[in-house]
C-alpha cells in the first residue's frame, strides 16, 4: 500500500467526509486530539489507530473502544486488520472506507451550468404567506357549503386541521432531508406542504365551476382525479428534491410512473366497468350561479327522451319478476 492513504467516512453509498492520512500511527476517534475526529456519539474518545507494522503493512487497531470495531464484509468484529483497497470497517454508526491515491474515479457528469437562485419555497415570507392562504381558503370553503348557521366549531376545525396536518408532514419530510441533505428544510417542506393542501382544498370548487361552467356532466369526476394526481406528482416532485440525490428528469420519470400506477389503481373499478353502490347522493355544496353557465342547459323535455330507455328497462325487469 502506498504511503499516503485516504480515509472516507460514508453516508449510504455516498462519501460524506475524505480524510488524507500521510503520517503514521493516526488515530480515530471523537476525541480533538486525533488526527481524524468523528462525530458520532458511538464512538469512543479514542477508537482507532493506524500505524505500520515492521514488515511494513498498514493495520487498523481498536485501541479498547467501548462500542469495539466491526470487519463490513464479511460482518465480523475485530481487534486488528491490514488495510487493503476499499477496505471497510464500522465504527459506532459510521463506515469508514480506505482507498490508494491511485483508485480511479467515476467519469465526470457532464452538466449545464446555471448560476444557484433561491427557489420561492425557501423564501422567509413563503410559508406564513401559503399557510394564511390555505387557513382563509379552507375556512372560505367550509362556510359556503354550509347550509345551516354558522357552526363555529366547524370552522375551528377548518383552521386546525390544514395547520396541524402541513406540521406533521413537513416534519416527517425535514427528518428525511436531514437524513440524506445533513440539513432539515423545515420550513421548505412546510411551504410545499401548505400549497398541495391549497390546492387540495381550493382546486375541487374550482373545477366543479369549470365543470359547470362547460357543462361536462359525467367527465366531472375524471378532471377531479386528473388535477389530484397532478398535485400530488408536483408536491412529491419538489419535496423530493430536497431529500433526493438524482437529476430533476429521472426524479420526472419516476414520479410520473408512480403517479399515473396510483391513479390506475385508485380508479381500478371504474377502468373495469364496475360501479360502486352508494347510498348517498354526490352533488356540490356550493350553489353556483345561472350566468356561470357558458353552454346552454338541456331542455326538461331531452332529459324525459333520453330517459324512455332507462324506463323500458325498468318495465321490462318488472315484468320479469
Amino acid at each position: 500500500m502506498d504511503e499516503m492513504i485516504f480515509l472516507e467516512v460514508l453516508e449510504g453509498d455516498s462519501v460524506h467526509e475524505r480524510h488524507r492520512l500521510e503520517r503514521f500511527p493516526a488515530t480515530i476517534g471523537r476525541a480533538y486530539s486525533n488526527d481524524v475526529i468523528l462525530d458520532d456519539p458511538k464512538v469512543s474518545p479514542e477508537h482507532l489507530r493506524i500505524e505500520r507494522r515492521e514488515d511494513g503493512a498498514l493495520v487498523v487497531r481498536d485501541v479498547g473502544s467501548h462500542n469495539g470495531t466491526w470487519r463490513v464484509e464479511p460482518w465480523a468484529p475485530l481487534a486488528e486488520l491490514e488495510l487493503a483497497p476499499d477496505t471497510r470497517v464500522a465504527v459506532g454508526d459510521t463506515v469508514l472506507r480506505f482507498r490508494r491515491r491511485d483508485h480511479a474515479v467515476p467519469g465526470t457528469v457532464i452538466t449545464s451550468a446555471v448560476a444557484p437562485r433561491e427557489r420561492v419555497f425557501e423564501h422567509a415570507r413563503a410559508f406564513p404567506i401559503a399557510m394564511l392562504a390555505l387557513i382563509f381558503v379552507s375556512s372560505l370553503e367550509t362556510h359556503l357549503g354550509n347550509y345551516g348557521r354558522t357552526d363555529w366549531g366547524e370552522l375551528t376545525v377548518a383552521v386546525v386541521t390544514p395547520l396541524t396536518l402541513t406540521l406533521l408532514w413537513a416534519g416527517g419530510w425535514a427528518v428525511a432531508s436531514r437524513i440524506s441533505r445533513r440539513r432539515f428544510h423545515y420550513r421548505t417542506h412546510a411551504t410545499i406542504g401548505s400549497l398541495v393542501l391549497l390546492g387540495a382544498v381550493a382546486l375541487p370548487p374550482l373545477v366543479s365551476a369549470l365543470g359547470f361552467s362547460l357543462g361536462l356532466g359525467s367527465g366531472l369526476s375524471w378532471l377531479h382525479h386528473a388535477t389530484f394526481l397532478s398535485l400530488m406528482g408536483w408536491g412529491l416532485f419538489w419535496h423530493l428534491r430536497y431529500v433526493a440525490r438524482w437529476e430533476p428528469a429521472r426524479l420526472v420519470r419516476v414520479l410520473v410512473v408512480v403517479t399515473l400506477s396510483f391513479g390506475a389503481l385508485s380508479r381500478a373499478n371504474d377502468l373495469l366497468g364496475n360501479e360502486p353502490f352508494s347510498t348517498s347522493l354526490d352533488f356540490p355544496r356550493t350553489l353556483l350561479p345561472p350566468a356561470f353557465r357558458m353552454t346552454r342547459a338541456q331542455p326538461v323535455e331531452s332529459f324525459f327522451e333520453e330517459m324512455e330507455g332507462l324506463q323500458q328497462q325498468v318495465d321490462a325487469l318488472a315484468k320479469e319478476e
